[in-house]
């Protein structure tokens, strides 16, 4: 396995020209429900976000989980417009409780699916705005993108590989929190990211291989309307803008070395920020010696130098020698397994797949990085990917037939999701999951765990901080028209000197009235339980309960 840096970047052209199209993502949106009611396969159109205030888009709702498995036509784009009502319990979402009120919302969803012989472009865009009756909340306003972009700028040689989000992100799970993630102001922040990867690649013949990837993001973020200046949790600066460039150069064996597959990697990689530039290079040799056609022997050795402006905790340059194995069973059994030193200390990673069917898989994946919370935003785009159709997921949701799973996708926060608190710190990460998309049962379950060693900064505890958790999903086709769907999340935070365990639910029907027209009922509901230490640390992480309950109705353009 080549060991590289997370990939990065949008191109801002792409984002132009997503954003033009924009406002169209659901023109096939529910010719779904006439295919469905006549026992025929749904029509393709690829899936697009869903907003944390309400239940998943229409399109997603009528699909119920069944991915269009036809080639779409070269260009696709749709429309719809939707309003809802909900009643929440806790309108601030703060710890000890704030006035109910009401909550009216406004929502607009669309996707683009561009392919030509040179670009290929898919984008899904969702906008939101949240009126509170009694004024518990100012008005918020806010966005979801995601979008992947490749342009073939030299056919076979050059590629620009461009990926973009916006969503609002959750600045601390021990602060404030609202039942379907509503977002609120002093708890939120609405978060934009872009990656931008120009890939050159030739060959020497059937020696080797090269390829340079050259690498450009950013982040940056907005407050809600309502945020106070001063951060409400001592700690916990909030995220900030970023900048990351970088550069990889990689020489890969060729057919001429055989069962034994070799690669040689340097990279860079600098993130700037006000805290000052945080930097990682290194160089890496990788070799891999097929025993068998299933089984091989992995070996990694390098050096890494990671510095920073201000000197971090511990001296983490140093030897990277890693060993483990890949066994492959047909095309449905993947496992990699590597262990041994980096950042001068103990290492593990490692990735699982495996396909019982075409529509039910199991993936897990151990993950070992050094990085910001902003940082961490990035890296995220990694994972996203455009399937055949148009469909954006992540990487980790795919099934064995390479359609995405209806109950999983992209998320920009990475698992556990550790609090914007400003420090580098190394993220080690595990998670395992269970996907699965019948004819009209649906389910997802996800175990996961992420331990964060704080190694800059200033913070409050010990700087060791762990979050660990379960979530369970599943959706039914009650009928043609009528779908279901119930999940709940479990997890459990340790930051900041105490722990938080928090309980999350949400269940919820949606039925298709029309050809263009669907109404929903969704309701949430969240339970956190707050450690001492938590409750005296601020008035913003102690206990805290809310739920919120939504009707809705949504029509296609």
């Amino acid at each position: 396995m080549l060991y590289r840096l997370p990939k990065k970047r949008v191109a801002m052209s792409v984002i132009l020209r997503a954003t033009v199209y924009a406002g169209a993502l659901s023109a096939a949106l529910f010719s779904t429900v006439d295919a469905m009611a006549d026992d025929a396969p749904p029509a393709p159109a690829p899936q697009p976000v869903a907003r944390a205030g309400y239940p998943a888009t229409p399109q997603a709702q009528l699909r119920g989980g069944e991915e269009a498995t036809g080639t779409p036509p070269p260009f696709d784009f749709g429309a719809a417009v939707g309003a809802s009502e909900s009643y929440v319990s806790n309108g601030a979402g703060i710890a000890g409780g704030s006035k109910s009120d009401f909550v009216t919302t406004l929502n607009f969803n669309a996707f683009i699916h561009d392919r030509s012989r040179l670009l290929s472009l898919d984008a899904n865009y969702s906008f939101g705005a949240d009126f509170y009756a009694r004024g518990t909340n100012a008005t918020q306003i806010y966005n979801d993108l995601q979008l992947v972009g490749v342009l073939q700028a030299i056919p076979d040689h050059l590629t620009i590989n461009a990926k973009a989000f916006a969503a609002p992100t959750v600045i601390s799970n021990i602060g404030i929190a609202t039942a379907g993630n509503r977002v609120v102001a002093n708890g939120y922040t609405n978060s934009y990211g872009f990656t931008v990867e120009p890939d050159l690649r030739f060959r020497l013949g059937t020696f080797a291989r090269s390829e340079t990837i050259g690498i450009y993001g950013s982040t940056f973020f907005s407050r809600p309307a309502g945020t106070g200046p001063i951060p409400p949790i001592p700690g916990l600066a909030g995220p900030e803008n970023t900048n990351t460039r970088g550069a990889i150069q990689t020489f890969t064996g060729g057919e001429d070395f055989g069962r034994f597959n070799w690669s040689i990697a340097g990279q860079f990689e600098e993130t700037k920020r006000k805290q000052g530039l945080f930097s990682d290079k290194s160089g890496i040799g990788t070799a891999r010696y097929a025993l068998s056609h299933e089984f091989s022997l992995l070996a990694v050795v390098g050096y890494d130098a990671v510095t920073n402006t201000i000197p971090l905790s511990r001296n983490l340059s140093g030897l990277v020698a890693l060993g483990g194995f890949a066994l492959t069973l047909g095309e449905n059994f993947s496992l990699q397994v590597e262990a041994g030193r980096k950042y001068n200390d103990g290492s593990y990673s490692g990735s699982l797949r495996y396909n019982l069917s075409p529509r039910t898989s199991i993936i897990g994946s151990a993950v070992d990085t050094v990085s910001t919370p902003e940082g961490q935003l990035l890296d995220s785009l990694t994972n996203l990917t455009a399937t055949a159709n148009g469909a954006l997921t992540s990487t980790q949701s795919l099934l064995g037939d390479g359609t995405p799973s209806s109950l999983a996708g992209f998320d920009p926060l990475a698992i556990g999701n550790l609090s914007f608190d400003q420090d580098i710190a190394r993220y080690q990460t595990v998670s395992l999951s269970f996907l699965e998309d019948l004819d009209r049962n649906h389910a997802a379950v996800s175990v996961y765990g992420t331990r964060r060693t704080i190694l800059s900064g200033v913070f409050i505890g010990p700087p060791t901080t762990e979050s660990w958790g379960t979530r369970v999903t599943y959706s039914r086709n009650l009928n043609p028209l009528l779908l279901g769907n119930v999940s709940g999340t479990y997890q459990v935070d340790q930051e900041l000197g105490g722990t938080a365990r928090t309980f999350e639910a949400d269940a919820g029907l949606s039925y298709a009235v029309s050809r263009k027209m669907q109404l929903y009922f969704q309701a949430y509901y969240l339970d956190r339980r707050s450690s001492a230490e938590l409750v005296a640390l601020s008035p913003l992480t102690g206990s805290l309960s809310d739920y919120k309950i939504t009707i809705g109705v949504s029509r296609s353009l």
